[in-house]
C-alpha cells in the first residue's frame, strides 16, 4: 500500500487530462460558424435589404427535392417583408449530371439581373433538361434564357467558357466547409435548420 498516494496521484492527473481534452473539443464543436461562409457575397439574394431573418439555401437546380421544396420557400418569403433569401449553388455533380451546367447557366442569367426568373424556369422545366446530354441540356438553357430576354449568344458563351465558374466553386467550397452534404440545406440566421422545421424556425426568429 506504500504506492497508494502515487496511484491516486496518477489517477487524478489522468482524470484532469481527460476533462481538459473534453473541454477543448467541446469548445471547438461549439465554436461560432464564420457567417461569411454561410452568406457568401450574396449576389443571388432577394427580399429585405435590412432583414430580421436571413434564410440561406444551398441548392441544386437538378435536385427533385429542391424543386419540391420551392413552394415552401415561397410561403416563407410571403410570411414577412423582413426576410431575405440568399441562394447558393451546390450542384451534386456525382448524381446529377447536368447540375453544374445548370449552376453555370444560372450565374450567367444572374449577370443580366435575371437570376430569379431563370431559377424559376429551371425548376419548372426540370424534367425537360435534367437527363439530356450536356450539349442538348445547354441548348435548352439557351432557349429558356431567350424566353426571358437574355441574348442567346451571351448564355451560350457564358456556359461554354465557364465565365462564372469561380462563383460556383466558391459556393461549393463554402458548403463543404459548413458540412453541407445534401440539397437542399438551409441556414436560418446562421443556424443550420432541417427543412421540416424551417417554417417554425423562421416564425420564431421573426418574433425575437
Amino acid at each position: 500500500m506504500k504506492n497508494l498516494p502515487l496511484f491516486f496521484g496518477v489517477l487524478l492527473g489522468t482524470l484532469l487530462l481527460v476533462i481538459g481534452v473534453a473541454i477543448v473539443f467541446t469548445k471547438k464543436a461549439n465554436a461560432p460558424v464564420d457567417s461569411s461562409r454561410i452568406l457568401g457575397d450574396q449576389h443571388n439574394a432577394t427580399g429585405s435589404a435590412q432583414p430580421k431573418v436571413t434564410l440561406v439555401e444551398f441548392s441544386d437546380l437538378q435536385c427533385p427535392a429542391c424543386k419540391a421544396t420551392e413552394p415552401l420557400v415561397q410561403e416563407i418569403l410571403a410570411m414577412s417583408p423582413d426576410i431575405k433569401l440568399v441562394y447558393r449553388q451546390y450542384p451534386l455533380i456525382t448524381i446529377h449530371k447536368n447540375s453544374l451546367l445548370a449552376a453555370e447557366a444560372a450565374e450567367v442569367a444572374g449577370s443580366t439581373g435575371k437570376f430569379w426568373p431563370f431559377h424559376d424556369i429551371m425548376f419548372e422545366k426540370q424534367d425537360e433538361w435534367a437527363e439530356l446530354s450536356a450539349a442538348d441540356a445547354q441548348k435548352k438553357m439557351v432557349e429558356y434564357a431567350v424566353s426571358l430576354g437574355i441574348p442567346a449568344e451571351l448564355m451560350d458563351q457564358g456556359i461554354t467558357q465557364k465565365t462564372f465558374d469561380a462563383r460556383v466553386t466558391a459556393d461549393i467550397s463554402d458548403g463543404d466547409s459548413l458540412g453541407v452534404n445534401q440539397t437542399q440545406t438551409f441556414f436560418v440566421n446562421g443556424n443550420k435548420t432541417d427543412t421540416a422545421d424551417l417554417q417554425t424556425t423562421v416564425a420564431k426568429a421573426l418574433k425575437q
